[in-house]
């Protein structure tokens, strides 16, 4: 039983459910966790965060929230996702981080568009079982080893996995392999080791340039810009800095390619590795074979850039 000093706040109850703003004041005071939530249908944001619930604690099936959007279960205890989650068909952000004995996510929602689960220290392993796949904001997952169904995903979702130091060597192969063939934008990963096959164009310092090679037709090629960043003295005791990528024609200095995402410099004042792949069919029209590009990685406020390095690919490439 749930400790009599446990609170179940509800949250954004529409005036179509069965339950009266009085009612939901009433909830809201309740110790304990009510036994069904099938008057609740119409709810679309609930949070149950730092709650210390156990899988014990909450027997209720959350599969009958159908309207249900944002599930934040935050700071508890469970070794596995509560019943129902798989089966909610409008959730777009579920949020897990500092569960800190999760073992394992999967049965999550093809909807989903946010998994946010950062600093769950025992999460071993994620996976994805949809064409469909969910950013992943997983930084400070120290037992994490892999992500799988990767290669099945089709719509491009950006991953992050600050501090997540026991990630496989088979895993980052693939991940990379994934990146590669276009499925995913950009990963943020643990460390500053560059792989042997960008020997060609390193260099240390914030920007690389390169010479298009030719375009074989039949072939879909593109360009991996891998980045070490990490924080200056100053930013130590920051969180997140606005860094950006682009990429430019020397010849007449036309802007081809430019993003510009929050990156997390916080995770135990180390070097992480941000690696961004661009196809060629986003700036094709624009250049030509033989073409000089300049790749310029800007830091933020308290981040410095250490290595820009750049690696033309083709989806027939071997990494």
């Amino acid at each position: 039983m749930v400790s009599a000093l446990l609170s179940f706040r509800v949250v954004e109850v529409p005036q179509s459910s069965s339950y009266s703003e009085e009612e939901e004041l009433v909830i809201e005071q309740q110790p304990f966790l009510p036994l069904s939530l099938s008057g609740l249908s119409s709810l679309t944001t609930l949070d149950i965060s730092c709650r210390d619930l156990s899988n014990n604690d909450i027997s209720i099936n959350l599969g009958s929230l159908f309207s249900l959007q944002d599930l934040n279960l935050a700071g508890n205890h469970f070794s596995e996702l509560p019943a129902g989650i798989g089966n909610l068909a409008k959730l777009e952000k579920l949020d897990l981080s500092r569960c800190r004995n999760l073992l394992f996510i999967s049965d999550i929602p093809s909807s989903l568009r946010a998994l946010v689960a950062r600093y769950c220290g025992s999460l071993e392993k994620v996976s994805i079982q949809s064409k469909t796949a969910p950013d992943l904001l997983l930084g400070g997952c120290g037992k994490l080893a892999e992500i799988q169904g990767l290669e099945s995903v089709e719509n491009k979702p950006v991953i992050r996995m600050e501090n997540c130091d026991n990630l496989s060597n088979n895993f980052k192969e693939i991940l990379l392999q994934v990146l590669s063939n276009g499925k995913i934008p950009d990963v943020v990963l643990p460390g500053s080791d560059v792989p042997r096959w960008f020997i060609q164009y390193q260099r240390d310092g914030s920007f690389s340039t390169f010479r298009i090679p030719p375009i074989s037709a039949g072939l879909s090629p593109g360009i991996i810009v891998w980045t070490v960043y990490g924080a200056t003295e100053k930013g130590r005791w920051r969180r997140w800095s606005l860094c950006s990528a682009s990429i430019r024609k020397k010849k007449d200095d036309d802007e081809l390619f430019y993003t510009r995402p929050y990156l997390d410099i916080s995770a135990e004042h180390k070097d992480h590795s941000w690696v961004i792949y661009i196809p060629f069919s986003r700036i094709q029209g624009a250049v030509e074979g033989g073409d000089e590009l300049e790749v310029s990685v800007k830091p933020g406020d308290y981040t410095i850039v250490k290595k820009c390095d750049v690696h033309p690919i083709f989806l027939s490439s071997k990494l």
